[in-house]
């Protein structure tokens, strides 16, 4: 972890508005993730608060809109809901905005998960359809990857 210098002026919104918008030039951040940031470099929580609102009515900081792109990036990597919603979740996204952000990903997840297990089925090479072995490391790889034990199921019904 960083360890950052102790914040000048602990108690200035205006002082803690400046460190958002450093922080903010390194990566997008949810309003959660942002204020607790702030509070690590040192600013009280009233300070901290008033500089994530600031934020957030300039534009800087939108949960909704990071959701939906974290998802996405999620989504091209063939990572399944599971996976998207802890990474949201770990962000400080709050519960409905990772719910709408994975709403419009449902007709996509089995496709993609089917998608990802034919790869991983013929990286195998020589495994037959009822090669047991093969089966449980691609359903394996497909629960680390977020998709749930049905979607696997359904999904190596499907593998040929």
């Amino acid at each position: 972890m960083r360890s950052f210098a102790a914040a000048v002026e602990p108690e200035s919104a205006d002082a803690a508005e400046d460190a958002a918008l450093h922080i903010l030039r390194g990566a997008g951040q949810s309003a959660a993730s942002l204020q607790r940031k702030l509070e690590r470099r040192g600013y009280t929580a009233d300070a901290a608060g008033a500089a994530v609102l600031r934020c957030a009515a300039s534009g800087f900081v939108d949960d909704a809109a990071m959701a939906a792109s974290v998802a996405a990036r999620h989504r091209r990597a063939g990572h399944g809901r599971v996976r998207v919603a802890a990474d949201l979740r770990a962000k400080g996204v709050a519960p409905e905005l990772i719910s709408e952000a994975l709403d419009g990903q449902d007709d996509t997840e089995e496709a993609a998960a089917l998608a990802v297990a034919q790869q991983l089925w013929e990286r195998t090479g020589t495994a037959g359809p009822l090669d047991r072995r093969a089966r449980m490391r691609v359903a394996g790889a497909l629960q680390r990857r977020g998709f749930s034990s049905s979607m696997v199921a359904r999904v190596l019904r499907g593998l040929t």
